[in-house]
């Protein structure tokens, strides 16, 4: 715990952490708002499904312009009008609701534009992080991030789940507003960082996203684990939209228990994030990021044999540590790779070929469940995560000696 302390006593770290914690729970209330809205109102896996890609697909689009602004103007200004758009937006769901009425359509358009924008964030936290603390906290830091994940994601769906029933879908997603003006509130109280410490500034000429991924491309455990983690995001994909209908149809239950298995599942993420930041970093890295991932494929099979609550609950919560320790891992090997000028591009292409996968994933949920069942779709959420977990255990990307070259790729390759 010491370790996490003294990370969250540098004044601007802190804030930054505790805005994008704030505004993480609300996600986690909106999406399961979302989708019970529209499974409400259509009854339809497909709906779902579209609504799910529709949440997360736009990203592929917003996050290369999401990357240059980080990289162009001061990050933490980039990131508050991002908070103000979506606040404003989640803001219209309950006015709709409460004026001339909410049409189901409006809803896909709020998770287009929620897609369209989360990039800024995913990208502008990390690419801050590195200037907000030292080299030896970056790990710590980088748990700290995915507890803020594992936080909203526990409490924004059990609490989703719990106030659905009492003041209505619209209104939880209003509450999200609320969660995005107070993250504003923090970003805007974070002192401007010294151009020494990686302020963005002006993209160098020749500079660009084709730069910046021939850098990356030029790091085989950066390949390997992208690649491997697309595929998971897939599975995750998957299995967001196989919850809520086996919460209903295999468990007979309502939002409550699908809020449930969601919490349960970032529950397992926010004790494994604790875990592993206390820990440290492993001294075979690349074999250990691919042995969790594996197993936590393995995990959704247990769906398969259609347990109750109480079992499904603990499932989730077991594919959740098995994969905690993805991010935490890669984020900080990235963070030691890449300059501190290109960050923002950086880690808004990775994140952006890792968030465009989730969206295959729920629209072939949808698809699989409409005309097969349930349990093929379990299934194939664990091929996703399992099988490409299980070729890094022997890729020889991963192995020691590849992974020990991280910090030592030529940044010359992001100079055209």
């Amino acid at each position: 715990m010491h370790a996490y302390l003294q990370v969250l006593r540098r004044r601007d770290f802190g804030l930054l952490w505790v805005g994008a914690t704030v505004s993480t729970l609300g996600d986690g209330m909106t999406i399961v708002a979302l989708i019970w809205l529209v499974l409400e109102r259509t009854s339809s896996p497909i709906a779902v499904g579209w609504l799910t890609f529709l949440y997360t697909a736009p990203v592929v689009i917003g996050g290369v312009v999401a990357g240059t602004l980080l990289d162009r103007f001061d990050r933490r200004r980039v990131m508050a009008a991002d908070t103000v758009a979506r606040a404003a937006l989640m803001a219209s769901v309950p006015i709709l609701d409460a004026t001339v009425g909410l049409p189901t359509w409006w809803l896909y358009v709020v998770a287009a534009g929620y897609g369209a924008l989360m990039m800024v964030p995913l990208a502008g936290v990390p690419a801050l992080i590195p200037s907000l603390v030292d080299d030896h906290e970056l790990t710590s830091a980088n748990a700290l991030e995915s507890i803020s994940y594992g936080v909203g994601g526990i409490l924004g769906p059990a609490l989703a789940g719990l106030l659905v029933a009492i003041i209505g879908a619209p209104a939880v997603i209003g509450l999200d507003a609320l969660t995005y003006l107070g993250f504003f509130g923090c970003l805007v109280l974070i002192r401007p960082i010294p151009a020494a410490h990686g302020r963005a500034g002006a993209v160098p000429r020749g500079g660009g996203i084709g730069a910046v991924l021939r850098m990356l491309m030029s790091s085989p455990p950066i390949v390997a684990t992208t690649l491997m983690f697309m595929a998971a995001n897939v599975g995750q994909g998957i299995f967001t939209v196989a919850v809520p209908i086996y919460a209903v149809n295999v468990l007979g239950r309502d939002a409550a228990a699908y809020g449930a298995i969601l919490a349960a599942f970032s529950g397992g993420l926010l004790l494994g994030s604790i875990v592993v930041g206390a820990v440290g970093t492993p001294l075979r890295l690349g074999r250990a990021i691919a042995a969790a991932q594996f197993a936590a494929g393995l995990v959704l099979l247990g769906f398969v044999g259609r347990p109750e609550l109480p079992v499904s609950l603990a499932l989730g919560a077991a594919f959740g540590l098995g994969a905690s320790p993805l991010t935490i891992w890669a984020q900080t090997i990235r963070m030691r790779l890449i300059p501190a000028d290109q960050r923002g591009r950086a880690f808004a292409l990775l994140r952006t070929l890792m968030q465009s996968a989730p969206p295959l994933g729920g629209l072939a949920g949808g698809l699989v469940i409409a005309r097969t069942g349930i349990d093929a779709a379990f299934v194939l959420a664990s091929l996703a995560i399992a099988v490409p977990g299980a070729v890094g255990l022997v890729a020889r990307a991963l192995d020691d000696a590849s992974v020990s070259q991280v910090g030592v790729v030529d940044s010359r390759l992001a100079i055209e």
